[in-house]
């Protein structure tokens, strides 16, 4: 098995990542600039790491397994202290590949959303957004903003603003507004076969921020964009006895009673 492994080279924990690769004798590249040849990315880090990791395997199809040496770290699902059992579990393949969508954007911003795709406002004056899903007219929201989310950002700036917990094996969007003035908008979930159409206008003509993951840029008012899901798969390890469900209890303390710890 040969293995790209991507982590920032400031990292403090980096070492014992690199000490475990090569206490097994394993066959890896440090942040290679292309994932051909490789069997395996491997993400060391938070889920900014992560991220950057999904955007340089492009459309490879090479499985990403995400080790957390940051805080949250919930798609980074492996612990840092896990990191030799979770190699135990790879080199002896007791794990599971989940593949699931990516957000393609077109339009006013190009680009490839693993988490969720955005348009808010840029200023204190909420923003007009028509919301078109397959060529029909849905609705339009008056909010700071719409959050187009995949079912692995359901957990991120999704859930923030009140939107559905999807598991990652779901083939849906999640369309969010953000602090709408509409009482009756409510998140919204669609097929991950929709196209999602979004028109933003503004009351003063000023422009907007466009957000894909965790990159931004101003547009201008009136700008379009249009949302589908990408013609390849995010492929995700996960090893055996990690699921999600697990990291929803770890990570999110999901279902914890606090009156318990009394």
């Amino acid at each position: 098995m040969k293995i790209a492994l991507y982590s920032r080279p400031e990292n403090p924990s980096l070492p014992v990542m690199i000490d475990e690769l090569r206490r097994r004798s394993l066959d890896f590249a440090f942040n290679p600039d292309t994932p051909a040849g490789y069997d395996l990315a491997l993400s060391f880090g938070g889920d900014g790491t992560f991220l950057s990791t999904v955007r340089r395997m492009g459309e490879s199809h090479i499985p990403i397994l995400g080790i957390n040496s940051g805080r949250l770290g919930f798609m980074a699902a492996v612990a840092l202290e896990d990191i030799g059992k979770a190699m135990d579990e790879l080199q002896s393949g007791r794990y599971t590949i989940e593949e699931r969508t990516l957000l393609q954007a077109r339009g006013g911003v190009n680009g490839l959303a693993v988490n969720e795709f955005t348009i808010q406002k840029d200023g204190t004056a909420m923003i007009s957004v028509e919301i078109g899903i397959d060529g029909e007219n849905v609705a339009t929201y008056w909010a700071d903003g719409v959050i187009v989310s995949t079912s692995t950002g359901s957990t991120a700036y999704s859930m923030s603003v009140g939107g559905a917990i999807l598991a990652p094996g779901c083939r849906c969007l999640i369309l969010s507004p953000i602090a709408p003035h509409n009482l009756n908008i409510r998140p919204l979930v669609v097929p991950d076969t929709s196209t999602v159409t979004l028109k933003m206008t503004t009351r003063n003509g000023s422009g907007a921020i466009a957000t894909i993951d965790n990159r931004e840029c101003l547009v201008a008012n009136g700008t379009e964009f249009e949302l589908a899901k990408a013609p390849h798969m995010l492929r995700v390890v996960r090893p055996a006895g990690n699921s999600f469900y697990k990291t929803l209890r770890n990570k999110l303390l999901w279902g914890v009673d606090a009156r318990n710890n009394n």
